[in-house]
């Protein structure tokens, strides 16, 4: 297995992908809007995948399928609110809804897991994530994001709560550069950290978010830092679960290292799977070849946790063309009952994959 999240190029395998992902076994993808056109072909891909990974754990099927901006599903006329014109409802009912409506979904598709939900406390940065947070304060994303992240779960969708150590203050894009932010370990447990550490019991995954923090780690960015992820996330936190990286195809990263690069680092800092978003093809034999060469006994361990992460991953049968149909009218009548916020600007590359 090699401990990586890859994104696939288009709406079937080619192959090259087919023999890349057929002999590296990669633990799990990444879908976005380039590989949605039809829910029968995405079915189809995401068949594929599990059939080409070997031994008895189904794959990771991943997704960015938060609400709002940030919705993979366009091209099927499928939409959700945002997680901030949720809030505005300040109904747990609506919140809960919108999170059933997303677990149908991605069970159709034949996805396993949700990256989101977010769980950085909303600010007036330009930083990727306005319109994406569920409240200005750490109880209300604890109560909003918390009702949206167990519905999810129950449904047997895998969540991820996202971008840890919180980036809300960020004054910049990480897909354009690194932000920089200011704080000890302790001053981000006073506020950006509380959302993690209240609902991390109940999140069976976690992302770090690509960041430079000074005062905690002064040369590496938070999703290759192990100050950050093994130091402050599992030693101090005690989080044992899966760790992903935010992509390692962002300006954030690209800009200082390639994913041959990053991806040794970042499992060498106590991340368990990187990602390798876009043109993975590329690059996953140089990557391999560096995994390879990293300690077996720090293999092992993040092999013992993507297995117990994988052994809950469900699949179920996807809709017929009648229940597609009646889905499809019951989420434009919700969506219309949730007023989204006016457009965000500056718009951010998350929202255009």
């Amino acid at each position: 297995m090699l401990p990586v999240i890859a994104g696939v190029e288009g709406l079937e395998l080619t192959p090259r992908e087919r023999e890349l992902f057929s002999r590296l076994q990669p633990a799990g993808y990444i879908l976005f809007s380039r590989n949605i056109a039809d829910y029968e072909i995405t079915r189809e891909l995401t068949d594929e995948l599990r059939h080409l990974t070997q031994g008895p754990d189904t794959p990771i099927i991943a997704i960015d399928q938060e609400g709002g901006r940030v919705v993979r599903t366009a091209a099927l006329e499928v939409a959700a609110p945002s997680a901030s014109a949720l809030a505005q409802t300040r109904s747990e009912h609506l919140i809960r809804c919108a999170a059933l409506y997303n677990a149908r979904l991605l069970h159709t598709l034949g996805v396993n897991t949700n990256f989101a939900p977010v769980l950085d406390i909303a600010s007036p940065h330009a930083n990727a994530l306005p319109g994406r947070c569920w409240g200005k304060d750490s109880q209300e994303v604890i109560s909003r994001a918390g009702v949206w992240n167990r519905t999810l779960c129950r449904q047997g969708i895998q969540t991820c709560g996202k971008h840890f150590p919180g980036m809300g203050a960020a004054e910049c894009d990480p897909h354009f550069d690194l932000p920089l932010l200011h704080g000890t370990r302790d001053d981000f447990l006073r506020e950006a950290t509380i959302p993690f550490t209240a609902l991390m019991p109940e999140l069976p995954s976690l992302m770090v978010a690509h960041l430079l923090i000074p005062e905690i780690d002064a040369h590496l960015p938070t999703s290759l830092s192990p100050e950050l992820i093994q130091g402050f996330l599992r030693d101090q936190l005690g989080y044992n679960g899966i760790v992903f990286t935010d992509d390692l195809c962002m300006g954030a990263i690209t800009h200082r290292y390639t994913p041959p690069e990053s991806v040794p680092m970042a499992l060498r800092a106590g991340c368990d799977l990187p990602l390798v978003c876009h043109n993975a093809v590329e690059y996953l034999e140089d990557i391999a070849q560096a995994v390879n060469s990293l300690p077996s006994e720090l293999l092992e361990i993040v092999e013992q946790r993507i297995r117990r992460f994988r052994l809950h991953l469900s699949t179920l049968p996807p809709m017929t063309f009648l229940q597609w149909r009646e889905y499809l009218r019951d989420t434009a009548d919700f969506c219309a009952r949730i007023p989204e916020p006016p457009p965000i600007a500056p718009s951010s590359p998350v929202q255009q994959y």
